[in-house]
């Protein structure tokens, strides 16, 4: 992609200050007025280089979490030198914003979804995929996302993990703990999720955190309903009871209800799929995330 743009590529070599003075010469022999970091040690010093020499320096956070080390310089070159940090999601912002980020500094772009589908409408079939995509770690909560499935007192459902991890033997075992071994199906770094979401009927995601999740972008890209836990930005993403239901972290009552609900009918599938696959159109496409940073560096 490089190679066929017009993207310059500096390369740096040398020990740290060889490379920060390399960083100066370049910005300032090519009379660059916005630098845009990313990571905490290039926030640290692209923003000391851009406050030194006089542009607009935006640093980068994609979590809503950071170590303690990394959270105390942030937060020093956030307030004294960077113009401004950018965050994936609003829910990020409110974090280090209560962390002593300077609120006015804080910039949410959330993360662009490319080439989103067609909004897409799915048959009743005798047996309804519940379908969850995700790492196999703590932080995704398996053991309620099981839980609530096997609450279920029907026979028209199978279930469909997809991912990898750590957790891949603990998850196998909850399976077999919950009772619904024979009706679950676990695929293991497949290179054909996106005909997996296409066949699926409803997507479950029980995460303990988030930011802007990816995993429920491509959901309602291809037109799921979502039953979510309101956690990071999943409140942005799913409005509850338009394209989806929101639940507390660990209701597995509520969401095996909300399972039970999209279960019963054809028509409430389809008709939160659509709203789904067009709030992400209007609220997350590239072309809407090119405009935000397009508007960042033309303004002021």
């Amino acid at each position: 992609m490089l190679s066929a743009s017009p993207v310059l590529v500096h390369k740096l070599s040398g020990n740290l200050i060889a490379k920060v003075r390399l960083i100066k010469n370049i910005l300032m022999s090519t009379e660059t007025c916005t630098l845009f970091n990313f990571l905490s040690f290039p926030d640290v010093i692209g923003s000391y280089i851009g406050y030194k020499i006089g542009i607009k320096v935006y640093n980068g956070i994609r979590t809503t979490r950071l170590e303690s080390k990394k959270e105390y310089f942030e937060r020093y070159v956030h307030n004294h030198w960077a113009t401004g940090t950018i965050y994936n999601c609003y829910s990020g912002s409110k974090y280090f914003e209560s962390k002593g980020f300077k609120a006015d500094k804080n910039i949410v772009i959330p993360n662009g979804f490319p080439n989103i589908a067609k909004p897409m409408s799915r048959h009743s079939k005798l047996l309804k995929t519940i379908l969850t995509v995700g790492r196999f770690d703590a932080a995704k909560d398996y053991e309620t996302l099981i839980k609530s499935v096997s609450l279920l007192k029907r026979n028209d459902w199978r279930l469909c993990i997809v991912g990898y991890g750590t957790l891949e033997e603990q998850i196998r075992d909850w399976i077999k703990d919950y009772g619904i071994e024979d009706r679950t199906d676990i695929y293991i770094k497949p290179d054909n999720v996106d005909e997996l979401e296409r066949n699926a009927d409803i997507y479950i995601s029980t995460s303990l955190f988030e930011g802007t999740s990816n995993s429920i972008m491509e959901a309602m890209n291809w037109s799921l309903p979502v039953v979510a836990t309101n956690v990071g930005d999943n409140n942005y993403l799913i409005i509850d009871g338009e394209n989806g239901y929101l639940h507390q972290v660990g209701d597995v009552n509520g969401i095996s209800a909300s399972l039970d609900r999209l279960l019963d009918s054809e028509d409430l599938r389809n008709l939160m799929g659509t709203k789904g696959n067009i709030r992400l159109k209007e609220n997350y496409s590239m072309e809407i995330f090119e405009k935000r940073y397009v508007e960042l560096i033309e303004k002021g």
